[in-house]
This record gives C-alpha cells, sequence and structure tokens, in this order.
C-alpha cells in the first residue's frame, strides 16, 4: 500500500488520557449532585420538623383558647376540675369546644384533651377521649405530636396576678382540689393565663402564653419559674417546681 492510504487513530496513550478526563468529570459532577441532595434531605428534614413545631404549637393554642369551665367524672367517678395540671403522667389537662363532628355521630362537640410529655422518649402527647364522662371501660387516643422534646414547663396566672406551678392552686381563689367534691370543683375558676415553656432540642425554647379569661395588661411581666421558684420556695401559693 502507498503512504496515502495508510489508516490513522487514537493511541493508546490518548485512550488512556481521555478515559481519565472523563472519570475526573463525572466524579465531580456526582459529587455535585450528591452534595445537592444531602443539601435538599438536610432542608426537608428541618422544614418538616419546623412543620411539626408549628402544628403543635398552633394545636396548644386552640385547646387552651377553646376551654370551657366543664368538669368531668373520671373512670373511677372521680370529679375532675374543667382545667388541671394535677393528673398523673399530665402537664396539662382540660374541656374545650369545638370538636368537629362531620359525620353527625350522636356525641358531643366538647372534648377533653390531655397534653402528656413522654421524659423516656422524649416527644409530647396529645390525648383525647371520645366522653366527657368517662367509664372504666372508655380508651383514650393518642397523638404524637413533638419530637426531641427535652423538657416541658407549664404555670397558670390566677385572678391575683400570682403565677402558679399547679392548677388549682394550694391557696387563693383555686384551693381545695385535694378535699374537693361535688359542688366544689364546678365552683372552681379557670386561670386567667397559662405559660407554656418547652425546650426543644433543635429550636431551643418555645414559650407560649395564651389568655384564658380576662386579657392580661399590656407589658404584664411573665417571672422566670425558675427564679421565683427560687425566691418563692416558702410561699404555698406560687407553688415551685413540677409544671
Amino acid at each position: 500500500m502507498s503512504g496515502t492510504d495508510t489508516e490513522k487513530g487514537f493511541t493508546l496513550l490518548e485512550v488512556l488520557i481521555a478515559v481519565f478526563i472523563t472519570s475526573m468529570i463525572s466524579l465531580g459532577v456526582w459529587q455535585v449532585m450528591n452534595t445537592l441532595m444531602n443539601s435538599r434531605e438536610g432542608i426537608e428534614r428541618v422544614s418538616g420538623a419546623f412543620r411539626d413545631v408549628q402544628q403543635t404549637v398552633s394545636l396548644l393554642e386552640r385547646d387552651l383558647l377553646q376551654a370551657v369551665k366543664r368538669p368531668v367524672k373520671d373512670a373511677y367517678g372521680e370529679r375532675l376540675p374543667a382545667l388541671t395540671s394535677r393528673i398523673n403522667d399530665s402537664e396539662l389537662e382540660l374541656t374545650r369546644q369545638g370538636w368537629r363532628n362531620p359525620l353527625g355521630d350522636k356525641r358531643s362537640e366538647l372534648q377533653r384533651v390531655a397534653w402528656e410529655y413522654d421524659e423516656l422518649e422524649e416527644r409530647l402527647i396529645r390525648r383525647y377521649w371520645p366522653v366527657l364522662d368517662r367509664a372504666q371501660g372508655t380508651r383514650s387516643r393518642e397523638q404524637e405530636l413533638l419530637g426531641n422534646v427535652e423538657s416541658v414547663e407549664v404555670q397558670f396566672r390566677d385572678s391575683n396576678g400570682q403565677w402558679l406551678s399547679q392548677w388549682p392552686g394550694d391557696s387563693g381563689d383555686s384551693s381545695g382540689f385535694a378535699d374537693a367534691e361535688g359542688t366544689e370543683v364546678l365552683r372552681m375558676p379557670m386561670p386567667r393565663a397559662v405559660e407554656v415553656v418547652i425546650e426543644h432540642d433543635r429550636f431551643g425554647t418555645l414559650r407560649r402564653v395564651v389568655a384564658l379569661g380576662e386579657p392580661m395588661a399590656m407589658g404584664a411581666q411573665v417571672p422566670d419559674r425558675r427564679r421565683q421558684a427560687d425566691g418563692d420556695s416558702g410561699n404555698s401559693g406560687n407553688g415551685g417546681e413540677g409544671e
């Protein structure tokens, strides 16, 4: 064959260089895509957690704003105040109105709900019952609302402007719960306001103050609970720890 008819192609070195360049480009593209996907997943996780916080706080505020003065009976026939924090395993238990009934079931539009903090699993739970006055066979339903909760504290403002760590309190217009029966429970007042403080692992301190009766005065100072407990440890009307 003449020299002009000789076939030309890539040498082995050229092929190796091309493969190497292609591999580096592919690796760079994969790293960029992986970073973007991880960032997106992180944003979705944070957005989901923030959405859970918003829904939890919104539901808590609705329960408090719709609270009504309707005492109930527990499974053993004992009367419970319309709103109380003196129930075992519950941070707050109350009767609320506005329970929607889209299916037209034969039930009340009032609902008994309890907010509970599971310290072992660090989660906030909302429990509710299908009836107000329960029987021994009445079973509650549980809603897990928020995880990664480090602590939950609740305090109550009475008509004298004092903040109490329990409701009903041990003195003043909310006394007598320990010995209350019948009409005494019916006469127990509602707190003027409720403060809820949630310590969240990701979002820090979440604090809400909800006025239930007469509105709080403008600029009213909500006292620091820990400082109040230290300064008023001898005052039975201000309670102490254990919100």
